[in-house]
């Protein structure tokens, strides 16, 4: 028998502040309700203002519910704390005996929550939600008993999911292993073997300027801003109705497979990826550089993995800081101008066929992931009607 119970009478605001410095790792959340790292400027800013988080506590953004139409909501979960910004509610699950913190950030993941959030929203241009108002929204409190029987069946999916992601963290590795044994005792400007060459980036790719039109006949679109990608693993992806969703103005630039996608914006925080087969409605932000290969001697993963390398980064990072722009940026030609060191045919054979099986396992992976996130959509409500 499910008891609907105001939320409020579970949880409680905590404010706690950073004020002896306890650590700088910053923290946002995003859409799909999970911790990430902050893609906020805070450089010069007094840190020592910011919530300080510890494991168990949740923190929630209600500043852009009426926008995104959804409550970016999540549960803290690590042993070391972090930080989240001021205007973020910090608050606390009063009696964890009587609801289980986990069952709750379930709740919270639910359509039907965002849905009752949105309908909550005040009438500023972005659509805030108040604290109060979040308090009167209600949750099913059913017997403890019955919530941890839910999240163990939610933790069959979650762990598979994290057991996919570490997976792809340590192909990854062995890729960038793998790659910089053919390297490392070579530089531009010194001697290299028979057969090896320097080139340019520019030389074998093209800039993807494809954009969305009205030729299109998708309804909706699947979004990636920068902030949403780190490291060739997307955090955040918004699916959009170009009917009725207010579409954002920088959600214009169309991709293709194979196309590398580089965030103009402080390579440092690497936000880049290799996109493999998106979907036709797939749509990035056109903060981010679009790189499409011409089809000459080089892979797109011998590309990525030239970009994505630590001496790369750091000179990429070098050239944006001493640009004019408001932030630290690059421009095409930054990229286009990087130069990589390509080696003779048979060398190359090597790396590509190494690289091509290790990011097929990848994007494989990364296939299931997203399968298994759409079945937790509807795990709860099939779980919560038997009770």
């Amino acid at each position: 028998m499910k008891n609907y119970e105001p939320l409020g009478k579970h949880i409680k605001l905590v404010d706690i502040r950073n004020t002896e410095s306890v650590t700088d790792n910053v923290l946002g959340i995003n859409i799909d309700k999970y911790f990430m790292p902050s893609v906020a400027n805070v450089i010069g800013t007094d840190l020592s203002k910011y919530k300080l988080l510890h494991k168990g506590l949740f923190a929630c953004n209600p500043m852009h519910v009426g926008r995104d139409k959804r409550l970016p909501v999540a549960l803290y979960e690590d042993d070391s704390p972090a930080i989240v910004s001021p205007a973020y509610f910090m608050f606390d699950n009063i009696d964890p005996d009587v609801l289980n913190a986990e069952y709750l950030m379930m709740w919270f993941r639910r359509p039907e929550f965002d849905r009752l959030c949105w309908l909550k929203t005040d009438g500023s241009v972005r659509g805030g939600i108040t604290w109060d108002d979040l308090c009167r929204l209600e949750v099913p409190v059913i017997p403890y008993e019955e919530q941890l029987h839910i999240v163990k069946n939610y933790r069959v999916i979650t762990d598979r999911i994290d057991l996919k992601r570490r997976i792809n963290d340590n192909l990854l590795s062995q890729a960038q292993t793998y790659f910089s044994l053919f390297f490392s005792d070579k530089g531009i400007g010194k001697p290299l073997p028979k057969g090896w060459k320097v080139a340019k980036v520019g030389d074998y790719c093209v800039e993807n300027v494809a954009n969305l039109s009205k030729a299109d006949t998708f309804d909706t679109i699947l979004y990636l801003d920068t902030g949403s990608i780190k490291s060739n693993y997307i955090v955040e992806l918004q699916e959009l109705n170009l009917l009725t969703d207010e579409i954002p103005s920088r959600a214009k630039r169309k991709v293709a497979h194979g196309d590398i996608i580089y965030s103009t914006v402080r390579p440092n925080l690497r936000h880049y990826g290799l996109l493999h087969n998106p979907p036709e409605n797939f749509i990035v932000s056109t903060g981010f550089a679009v790189l499409h290969n011409k089809g000459l001697e080089v892979t797109n993963e011998f590309l990525f993995m030239w970009l994505t390398t630590e001496s790369i980064i750091e000179y990429l990072q070098a050239v944006a800081e001493n640009s004019v722009s408001t932030y630290p940026s690059l421009n095409i030609s930054d990229l286009m101008n990087v130069r990589i060191i390509v080696p003779d045919t048979e060398v190359l054979e090597r790396i590509t066929h190494f690289l091509t099986s290790i990011f097929t396992a990848i994007s494989e992976n990364n296939r299931q992931i997203q399968m298994l996130t759409r079945s937790l959509d509807t795990l709860l409500p099939r779980l919560l009607s038997s009770y």
